[in-house]
């Protein structure tokens, strides 16, 4: 018993830190048995998998998960576990299947006064609706998590909040809003202690920086951002800070170094089974290419991240693209 207690409190701090190749590898020397006979356990593993892009892997663990639970009447790790699935849904594009898992995440969370995954689920519900292009539903949502979160006692949860309260205020053109709200995000990260929380935070906050011309602050947040992914070996998180570098090096004018850099990110999101992170790596190549002169490029790009987009619902980027291809043909015409 005391060894088991010892080993779940070592992946439950491996699971904060972020450390999620290191959690798998941990997990990986131990019988397959005991991991499945703890619903803790298989959750994080399912987890950690699904950090990793590793979604088939993840969701089987999350399965295993939820059964346990199921057997025992544990009603909060039943939540969680729906939570999960329910953000493994979303990063390989079944935006519906994720609604269903969050709401249900939310109901039992509810039920059981469990503020940490009622925040997760409501926060992820509002992801969902600023993908689909609707921000200020998106802010009703994060509100609603915001408060769960704060009832909690949870610094991380508030960290994750005022990252997509950026997200979604920038996504509305409030770039002083957004760059407030971004500031949070990164000192509650670092007040919490959470390394890829903070990184994520920072990668987030160069982006708004790009938008507001600031570009040189940009460029260097964005390369410390890339560190701390390196050092935490999370190559989802370091694909998202390549696509924010070469947001920045393009508006430097190096566009040959942006255009690597872009389709570096498009690589990584694809290998590691992020669609929508692949979309907007795609998109953002889309307009580099058509600035740089190479229309056919352009629009050959633009088609395959419209093509992603409209699969994952993404309304809003959907127009943008349509947008562009319209204005490449009328250049072209």
């Amino acid at each position: 018993m005391e060894r088991a207690l010892e080993m779940l409190s070592k992946v439950r701090q491996l699971a904060e830190q972020g450390k999620h190749t290191s959690l798998v590898s941990l997990l990986a020397e131990q019988p397959q048995e005991e991991i499945e006979a703890s619903p803790t356990l298989s959750l994080l593993l399912g987890s950690a998998h699904a950090r990793l892009g590793r979604h088939g892997e993840g969701e089987r663990w999350v399965n295993v998960a939820l059964t346990r639970a199921s057997e025992r009447g544990d009603r909060a790790i039943e939540a969680r576990a729906l939570n999960v699935k329910g953000a493994i849904a979303l990063e390989a594009g079944q935006i519906d299947a994720a609604t269903k898992y969050f709401m249900q995440a939310a109901d039992v969370a509810k039920l059981v006064g469990d503020d940490e995954t009622l925040g997760l689920s409501s926060n992820n519900l509002g992801i969902i609706k600023n993908l689909r292009g609707n921000p200020g539903a998106a802010i009703g949502s994060y509100t609603i998590a915001l408060a769960a979160f704060q009832r909690a006692g949870l610094e991380r949860g508030a960290a994750m909040i005022h990252h997509n309260l950026a997200i979604s205020y920038g996504n509305q053109g409030k770039t002083t809003e957004a760059l407030k709200e971004a500031d949070r995000a990164v000192e509650k990260a670092e007040q919490a202690g959470d390394s890829a929380l903070a990184a994520q935070a920072l990668s987030g906050r160069a982006e708004l920086r790009v938008r507001a011309g600031d570009v040189a602050l940009a460029h260097k947040e964005a390369e410390q951002a890339i560190s701390k992914h390196r050092e935490l070996e999370d190559p989802v998180g370091e694909a998202e800070d390549l696509r924010i570098l070469a947001l920045a090096k393009a508006t430097e004018g190096a566009k040959s170094e942006a255009e690597t850099l872009l389709r570096n990110a498009m690589n990584q999101a694809e290998n590691h089974g992020r669609p929508l992170l692949a979309a907007s790596a795609g998109k953002d190549l889309a307009y580099l290419l058509r600035d740089s002169g190479k229309s056919d490029e352009a629009i050959e790009m633009a088609r395959a991240a419209r093509a992603q987009f409209s699969h994952l619902g993404a309304a809003s980027d959907v127009n943008k693209l349509d947008e562009l291809l319209g204005e490449i043909a009328g250049k072209s015409g």
